[in-house]
């Protein structure tokens, strides 16, 4: 028996960051309900990395939501 791989659409966020205490909390909030796979906060290349898992949710409204953390710059959206 071989195990198939399930293809399942996510979108990524990225954005540049210049503050970092607390942030990752502040985001965790910010993104519920939607179904986030990885966040992520690279303090050397000063990049955040979200994944949302799904369809059928608004791209722009979270990436809004991610704007408005203090510290959050340029946020950019990438789907498969």
């Amino acid at each position: 028996m071989s195990l198939l791989a399930v293809e399942r659409a996510v979108t990524v966020f990225s954005a540049s960051v210049v503050e970092v205490e607390g942030m990752l909390a502040r985001i965790a909030v910010l993104l519920n309900p939607y179904d986030v796979r990885e966040l992520a906060l690279s303090l050397d290349r000063g990049e955040l990395r979200v994944v949302v898992e799904g369809n059928g949710f608004d791209a722009e409204r979270v990436a809004a939501r991610l704007n408005k953390v203090i510290g959050v710059l340029d946020v950019t959206v990438s789907s498969n």
